[in-house]
């Protein structure tokens, strides 16, 4: 099955990449602005893009903090539904190694290539947030 890696090099300790991507306040900085989530095995997080024309609901399947999250796509595009979102952390230094994966893809056709792109986007906005304290999100207006 096809699937979107990525790798980076992100100057924060892990605990602040896990926290940046797990709570809902640091989703909203780099992500999407709109955005309901918490950190919390079970949970349904829930992301809305272009007014909410677009809402993906990720289930929280794993939280190892500060090593490891996992989500499952129940709700968004079709090409996103069961997919799995994955975030790998390892300290380097001070700073964090984040290998992000996308993963259960049905085909390389249709949204994936854009998708890749914009995921390689977002996790710079992730990096920028972290080290920065600006990252670029979509302005998801609820």
């Amino acid at each position: 099955m096809p699937e979107i890696l990525h790798q980076l090099v992100i100057d924060v300790p892990p605990g602040a990449v896990f926290d940046a991507i797990t709570q809902q306040k640091g989703l909203s900085k780099w992500w999407t602005t709109d955005v309901r989530a918490e950190p919390k095995v079970g949970s349904i997080a829930e992301f809305g893009f272009n007014s909410r024309a677009a809402v993906f609901e990720m289930r929280v399947v794993a939280l190892d903090r500060p090593n490891f999250v996992r989500w499952h796509c129940l709700v968004g595009h079709p090409e996103w539904s069961n997919t799995d979102i994955t975030f790998a952390l390892s300290g380097r230094g001070g700073g964090t190694v984040l290998r992000f994966a996308h993963r259960g893809w049905e085909s390389s056709e249709g949204i994936l290539a854009q998708c890749s792109y914009d995921w390689a986007r977002y996790l710079a906005s992730l990096k920028s947030y972290l080290e920065t304290g600006s990252g670029s999100p979509h302005k998801g207006e609820k």
